[in-house]
C-alpha cells in the first residue's frame, strides 16, 4: 500500500496510515458525488433546451403580454445578479468562517460539500429559471442570464487537489 508517496507493507500500517487512506477515500467521493451534481445541473439545463426545441413544450407563451415579460426579464436579471456573486463570494466567506476552523478533517469534508451544493444549486436556480424565461419570452436576456450562470458554474468544477487547498488539508493530514 502506498501512502504518502512512500510504499509500507501492510501489516506496518500505523493509525495515521489509515486516517490518510480513509481520508483520501472520502475525497474522492466527495469529488465524485460533486461532479454528478455538477454534470445534472448541466444536463437538466440541457433538457429543458431539448423539451423546447422538439416542441414538447410550447415556446413563446408569454411572448404576446409584455407586462408579463417585463416581470419575467426583471426577475431574471435581479436573480443572476444577486445569486451569481452571492453565490462565489458567500462560498470564499464561509470556507473561512465555518469550514476551516474545523479540526476534524471528516466534518471540514462534510461541511465543503454541503456548502459546495449550495453554490451549486444557486448557480442551477439562476440557469434554469434563465432557459425558461427565455423560451417563453422569446427574448434573449434570459438566455443571457442562463448562460451567465452555466459560465460561472465553471468555477465550481471539482478536483481532488482543488478540495485539499481550499481546505488546506496538507499531505501530513490527509
Amino acid at each position: 500500500i502506498f501512502v504518502k508517496g512512500k510504499e509500507i507493507p501492510f501489516k506496518r500500517l500505523t493509525l495515521n496510515d489509515w486516517k490518510h487512506i480513509i481520508t483520501n477515500m472520502e475525497i474522492k467521493k466527495i469529488v465524485r458525488r460533486l461532479w454528478m451534481e455538477y454534470l445534472l445541473v448541466w444536463l437538466l439545463s440541457l433538457g429543458i433546451v431539448v423539451l423546447y426545441e422538439t416542441g414538447v413544450m410550447e415556446e413563446g407563451t408569454w411572448a404576446h403580454d409584455g407586462r408579463i415579460c417585463y416581470v419575467l426579464q426583471t426577475v431574471t436579471i435581479l436573480l443572476t445578479l444577486c445569486l451569481i456573486p452571492v453565490s462565489l463570494k458567500m462560498f470564499s466567506a464561509v470556507l473561512n468562517k465555518r469550514v476551516l476552523p474545523l479540526e476534524n478533517a471528516e466534518f471540514k469534508l462534510l461541511s465543503y460539500l454541503h456548502w459546495s451544493e449550495v453554490r451549486l444549486a444557486l448557480m442551477a436556480i439562476v440557469a434554469l429559471i434563465g432557459l425558461s424565461v427565455y423560451y417563453t419570452t422569446l427574448s434573449s436576456i434570459g438566455g443571457l442570464c442562463a448562460l451567465v450562470g452555466l459560465l460561472a458554474s465553471l468555477f465550481c468544477l471539482p478536483g481532488e487537489e482543488k478540495v485539499k487547498n481550499e481546505l488546506n488539508l496538507n499531505n501530513d493530514e490527509v
